[in-house]
């Protein structure tokens, strides 16, 4: 089973990294990578890559508040995607930027891939292969570090550079002004938290005796009969 593990993790890395490539070879630059939705998902193709190669050797894996960050940004991409962005006024790309024009319904596009295929993928993986109860209720709040970094990237860049613009209508200064980002702010702030507060109480539901034997069962895992269990195979990190 660490086998199969580590394939979905490892196809994982490779999904976001294929979308991340299709944007900037799209782009012909470094452009894209000032959006969220890029840097998280290379955050989740080296923590996937490296959880991959964990399993396969046997070796500790991600420490559960790197893994459980990587997989919370990568749900903040695909809901404020697909939530707020997809109907959203000014956002730069435009939804379906990354779309191959006429191609049939089944064709799969960077945008599919960066805000829907590795969405899913990653909350799949932290539901059936992740070792739980390993999240602390603190980590929902250290994890908004890195959207307040961004936020402060995003607001430095756009008064450096004016005609750079900015990556999402919800931190554009220049519509917003800064009364109006400090509010957005503390709006998606407030949400972002909530949904780390999520994760970690699904971290401890998951954790509880009936759902880990079940789980246990689908890692390839031997369910303790008694005091102690007999793993089928190398735990999975």
């Amino acid at each position: 089973m660490p086998v199969v593990v580590g394939f979905y993790r490892a196809l994982v890395a490779v999904v976001a990294v294929s979308g991340v490539a299709m944007e900037v070879v799209r782009d012909e630059a470094l452009h894209p990578f000032v959006y969220f939705t890029i840097q998280s998902n290379c955050l989740l193709a080296v923590c996937f890559a490296f959880a991959a190669w964990a399993v396969w050797r046997g070796r500790e894996g991600l420490p559960g508040g790197l893994k459980g960050a990587a997989t919370l940004y990568i749900l903040i991409t695909g809901l404020v995607f697909n939530f707020v962005l997809s109907d959203g006024p000014t956002q730069v790309p435009p939804a379906g930027a990354g779309e191959l024009a006429g191609e049939p319904w089944w064709v799969v596009d960077s945008s599919d891939l960066l805000h829907t295929v590795a969405p899913v993928m990653a909350a799949a993986d932290f539901v059936l292969f992740d070792r739980h109860r390993r999240l602390r209720w603190f980590h929902a709040a250290a994890w908004l570090l890195y959207p307040l970094a961004y936020a402060v990237f995003t607001t430095v860049r756009g008064a450096l550079f004016p005609l750079a613009g900015y990556p999402y209508f919800f931190v554009d200064v220049s519509v917003l002004g800064y009364g109006g980002l400090l509010r957005s702010l503390l709006g998606y702030g407030a949400a972002f938290l909530a949904l780390g507060l999520v994760l970690v109480a699904a971290d401890r539901l998951l954790g509880a005796p009936a759902p880990e034997r079940l789980l246990a069962r689908v890692r390839g895992e031997r369910a303790a009969s008694g005091t102690a269990a007999e793993p089928a195979g190398s735990p999975v990190p």
